[in-house]
């Protein structure tokens, strides 16, 4: 059975627009607005002893990670937590992008999606606990410190946990976004803002000192030294593949990345690895572990998830916490089914496909006859 808990401020406006195409297939009961009285909590107590339940998040990674809490909260037992797809309407989306939903939800019959959380197979997605430790300040001036917060944006971790240049600019977006949140409704220029602020710290090397203030130590062995001969402007702790809309810091020559295995993966980036992520770089692969403690003598960015903070000189320890079940897209998963809407849609991108392939072909014989044109010209 499936239940559909759609987030209306994901994605601009395409969450109220799945609301209205969701309750032309199912029942009024089967759907939720998480914006409304209850949240998740609500739909979860309706349909806790509802059997091979699946729940559809319509939202950004924050909205699975919300309902993942309050399934946490109520002490739902691993063996009886409901599996979750994802219809992916947030910034980043880098769950949905490991689980082979996608970077972002292109309009297509919701009964082909339908038909994608009931093929789709169950796996789990190992979850981890942040703790948090004040520290005595060191060096930081009084508007530093009143600048700074105390307690953590999040206490759990899906997906990743940073330190360092990337969670600044996180932080810079963050802001930036509460102060004119006209400006950030799109996700492309969402996107444009985090690739302009990687590429300015190329010239001004913000964090390049990150581990004169941070101490990583993972599974008992202190790294900070190789991390400081490193250049390093930002650790990364990944419990999945994708990170930051699409990026691969992890090099897998250096072990299989999995987020079931009970192993974060550990990641330095220096600046320019921070700059060529998105054409394809990734960082320098440092070790996967159990445990790691990050302990700061300075206010520092850290982020949790894509939430950022500014925190006060501390100490962090994350451990292993639960495992939850998530749905991964079976993309072999056959479609025989007699629908309208679904043929439509499928005629409809046959059709754009031959467009576009035509175009293509028209364009590279252009610019061979222009070529030809070219050389002859050259010759006489």
């Amino acid at each position: 059975m499936f239940i559909a808990l759609v987030n209306p401020k994901s994605g601009g406006n395409i969450g109220n627009h799945l609301l209205l195409r969701f309750s032309e297939i199912l029942d009024e009961d089967r759907i939720y607005n998480l914006s409304e009285v209850g949240g998740p909590r609500r739909a979860l107590m309706e349909h806790r002893h509802t059997d091979n339940l699946r729940i559809i998040a319509c939202g950004g990674d924050g909205t699975v990670g919300w309902i993942l809490s309050v399934m946490d909260d109520m002490e739902f037992p691993p063996a009886e937590r409901p599996a979750i797809g994802i219809i992916p309407l947030g910034t980043g989306n880098d769950l949905a992008r490991s689980l082979s939903w996608g970077g972002k939800f292109r309009d297509k019959p919701l009964r082909k999606v339908l038909i994608d959380i009931h093929n789709a197979d169950i796996i789990d997605l190992d979850r981890w606990s942040l703790s948090y430790c004040p520290l005595s300040e060191h060096g930081d001036t009084p508007e530093e410190i009143a600048n700074a917060d105390d307690k953590l944006p999040l206490d759990v971790l899906n997906n990743y946990f940073s330190v360092g240049i990337d969670a600044h600019i996180a932080l810079q977006f963050h802001k930036a976004r509460n102060s004119n949140p006209e400006h950030f409704t799109s996700r492309t220029r969402n996107l444009l803002f985090y690739g302009l602020a990687g590429g300015k710290d190329l010239f001004k090397h913000q964090w390049r000192n990150l581990m004169d203030h941070v101490t990583i130590e993972c599974d008992g062995i202190d790294y900070t030294q190789r991390l400081k001969a490193y250049g390093t402007h930002s650790v990364m702790f990944l419990n999945i593949r994708s990170y930051a809309g699409g990026t691969k810091p992890w090099n897998r020559k250096y072990g299989p990345q999995c987020m079931n295995d009970g192993l974060l993966e550990v990641v330095a980036i220096d600046n320019l690895d921070l700059a060529i992520l998105h054409a394809g770089g990734s960082g320098a692969s440092v070790c996967q572990c159990k445990r790691a403690v990050i302990t700061t003598n300075s206010c520092v960015p850290m982020q949790i998830d894509g939430e950022p903070c500014l925190m006060k000189p501390c100490k962090i320890v994350i451990e292993y916490r639960n495992r939850s079940k998530v749905l991964v897209r079976n993309k072999t998963a056959s479609y025989a089914v007699k629908d309208d809407e679904i043929e439509d849609w499928a005629a409809k991108k046959i059709q754009s496909s031959f467009k576009l392939y035509k175009h293509q072909k028209s364009q590279s014989r252009k610019s061979e006859s222009e070529n030809q044109k070219t050389n002859e010209e050259t010759l006489s």
